[in-house]
């Protein structure tokens, strides 16, 4: 069985439901958020083009990339069950124009979130690993389990940015 566009759409509808959710609990922390809508490429090359430059969801410090994890964990970082996280494939972050301030993983089982911050990059190592939904083998960065934060972490530097951002557009 192979990746299907039914199975693109859907893994891309649910992912886009994941983005409102996290858009959504950082809005009502009083964050300035927007969550794009949701587009669907309609040929392969607009797949790499939309890899490259989609943002899930945007804020004031940057864009967060938001992932749905089927292993089940809390909002406790020491509740994930491996000692690596998969981040993301090497192409994709690699291609992206606009690295992500972060990664949000929300746990399909509870919406709980944990985070990893794009700038622990330097702790990521790449990893061949078989993809069971696309049933491909790819490159992926994945991350050591102290490289996990809170939601409330995540909140906290985007509001120091945020504030930031503010005194120097003078508000």
């Amino acid at each position: 069985m192979t990746w299907s566009d039914q199975d693109y759409k859907k893994a891309f509808a649910d992912g886009h439901s994941r983005n409102e959710y996290v858009a959504e609990l950082l809005r009502r922390r009083g964050l300035w958020v927007d969550c794009p809508p949701l587009r669907y490429a309609r040929t392969k090359s607009e797949i790499s083009e939309f890899t490259h430059g989609e943002k899930d969801v945007v804020t004031r410090a940057g864009t967060l990339e938001v992932k749905g994890q089927g292993k089940y964990f809390t909002s406790d970082p020491s509740s994930f069950p491996f000692a690596t996280m998969i981040v993301d494939t090497v192409g994709s972050w690699d291609g992206k124009t606009e690295k992500p301030v972060a990664y949000v993983f929300v746990c399909i089982e509870n919406n709980e979130c944990l985070v990893i911050p794009g700038s622990s990059r330097s702790q990521w190592q790449v990893k061949e690993l078989f993809d069971h939904k696309k049933k491909i083998t790819d490159n992926f960065y994945v991350a050591p389990k102290s490289c996990l934060r809170t939601m409330d972490q995540l909140v906290a530097f985007l509001q120091r940015r945020e504030m930031e951002w503010d005194s120097v557009a003078g508000r």
